[in-house]
């Protein structure tokens, strides 16, 4: 799960699934483009997921398993496959996503140290 196809899937199915209906365009566009744009918006990303499918879980216990691979995108950097054990680390005190299973299973890591598993 390495190529740019994988990449642009978890990051057009996390847009698609998890943010809401109002939004969803625009976060389609700024996390498939990833602009210089999308840093300045990351702040607001919070308020523009669909609460129905997120819960806040500060210690991310019992997820999934730590070497767990998924695609990791802080909104600065481009996009990057790594383990869930190495974006909870890249996602201390960051706005950043780590989708784990397209349109199924995420973590919204927020600056504020909180933890939010978006789940459908």
């Amino acid at each position: 799960m390495d190529d740019a196809l994988d990449i642009e899937i978890h990051m057009r199915s996390f847009a698609e699934t998890f943010v809401l209906s109002t939004r969803k365009d625009q976060w389609v566009y700024l996390l498939s483009e990833r602009s210089d744009n999308t840093f300045k918006q990351s702040s607001k990303l919070f308020n523009h997921l669909d609460h129905n499918y997120i819960e806040q879980n500060d210690s991310l216990y019992d997820i999934t398993s730590y070497d767990t691979p998924g695609v990791f995108y802080n909104f600065k950097d481009e996009p990057k496959c790594i383990s869930f054990k190495e974006a909870i680390e890249e996602g201390k005190s960051h706005d950043a996503i780590f989708s784990i299973k397209p349109g199924e299973l995420a973590i919204y890591f927020s600056h504020d140290g909180w933890n939010f598993v978006c789940k459908r």
